[in-house]
């Protein structure tokens, strides 16, 4: 077990050296930790007891075409194929038009929780959304000069514990706005202990964001579903079997829980990507998926006038301002990859990302199976693993696929045939 004294007090370069020492820390693990002195700073900023950075992959599936306008979407991911798979289903959708997108304004909630709160007290703040508003006209007077700012506030009793949750809601524009709405919420907290005559428990944002909804829909014809089909499955079959696939994971809780991680491959890459808060997104959508008092899918595949038809809507609360997203550079370098959408319209990209990466799976998984993808994936690591390197990686990961072994020895048996020249 490794203790390291002191850790927190040290400065930077003070718990680099600390935590190198403390954990024989070498080589190419050492670099990987490792950044420029620019990207180390950062660090130090964006999080308590910084050493480094640990870099995702980050790759661009490029090819899609939502609403009408070429998108490159920037990925980071750990996992083979994810980008390979959007970008394939990319490629599918635009030969049909590609994907159609909507998102709702970009609206948060704020909660504050209030104990020992009377019926009347309860009554009274049913009516206080104008002091609510004029409390907060200065906090959040910035939002409005944008278009944002105070919507809303809404009033329940929890059955169970008989607390009362009072919803503030705030148009937060381009921001995810995790920080406007905490302050929102304790700044209200003594006008509303007044009003109700209970006590304040908490006060924070809710990550449901269930005001905060994006969706997309594709639809693509069966011929276009017949590029690369096992022999003698035509379009319509595969077309088929996608729709019932989608079925099941509306009936069976277990392969929703799958499903949907499918969808979140696409969405949370590119929340990664642009420094949005994945782990919020992650939660709502998968809170989205029980709302109903079970898991189910989040998008629905049909079959539908010689058609596959396909549809995501979930909450989506993505940023393109504050944050890490506007602070860390590899995050600015995403939005302009993406051509610098506002927050609607990222979260528009993330839905289409989303059933791209659903529809890529299901095709995969009712068809060839999901292993023949990941499995040639896997190959170009274990090529790396044996010592390829430079262009040998991509042969060596070929050849061993054509072999169909993920075997090192194997692999070192044909790496070195490929540089005597006689493989």
């Amino acid at each position: 077990m490794t203790r390291l004294p002191g850790f927190h007090r040290r400065d930077l370069q003070g718990r680099r050296d600390q935590l190198k020492r403390a954990c024989a820390l070498e080589g190419e693990e050492w670099d990987a930790l490792s950044a420029t002195p620019a990207l180390l700073e950062i660090s130090d900023v964006m999080v308590e007891s910084a050493v480094g950075c640990c870099a995702l992959p980050l790759g661009v599936a490029e090819g899609f075409l939502i609403d009408g306008e070429e998108v490159a979407v920037p990925m980071a991911v750990e996992e083979p194929s994810v980008i390979a798979a959007a970008c394939f289903a990319a490629r599918l959708a635009r030969r049909a038009g590609g994907f159609r997108t909507w998102a709702s304004e970009p609206l948060m909630t704020a909660q504050v929780f209030l104990e020992q709160v009377s019926q009347a007290g309860e009554g009274r703040l049913r009516g206080c959304a104008p002091r609510m508003r004029a409390a907060l006209a200065a906090p959040l007077a910035s939002l409005e000069r944008r278009g944002g700012g105070f919507r809303d506030a809404r009033i329940f009793r929890l059955p169970q514990t008989g607390a009362v949750r009072v919803d503030v809601i705030i148009d937060v524009r381009d921001a995810m706005g995790a920080n406007r709405l905490n302050t929102a919420a304790e700044l209200l907290r003594p006008m509303l202990e007044e009003l109700s005559g209970g006590r304040v428990l908490m006060s924070i944002l809710s990550n449901e964001a269930r005001d905060r909804l994006a969706g997309a829909r594709v639809e693509i014809p069966f011929a276009d579903l017949e590029i690369g089909l096992p022999y003698g499955m035509d379009g319509k079959e595969a077309a088929r079997r996608i729709a019932l696939a989608s079925a099941i994971a509306q009936e069976d809780p277990s392969r929703a829980v799958t499903h949907n991680k499918g969808i979140m491959n696409g969405i949370s890459s590119l929340a990664l990507a642009t420094m949005n808060d994945a782990r919020a997104v992650e939660a709502a959508a998968h809170a989205w998926a029980a709302r109903n008092g079970r898991t189910v899918g989040l998008s629905s595949w049909s079959v539908q006038d010689g058609k596959l038809r396909g549809e995501l809507e979930l909450p989506l609360a993505l940023a393109t301002a504050g944050g890490s997203v506007d602070f860390h550079p590899a995050a600015r370098a995403s939005l302009r990859i993406l051509g610098s959408p506002d927050a609607p319209r990222l979260s528009r990209i993330a839905a289409a990302a989303g059933l791209a990466q659903n529809f890529a799976a299901l095709r995969a998984l009712v068809t060839h199976g999901i292993q023949k993808g990941h499995m040639r994936a896997h190959a170009a690591r274990l090529a790396w693993r044996v010592g390829a390197r430079g262009g040998e990686v991509r042969r060596l990961a070929d050849g061993l696929s054509k072999a169909g072994t993920q075997d090192e020895e194997a692999a070192r048996a044909l790496l070195a045939r490929m540089r005597q020249g006689t493989a």
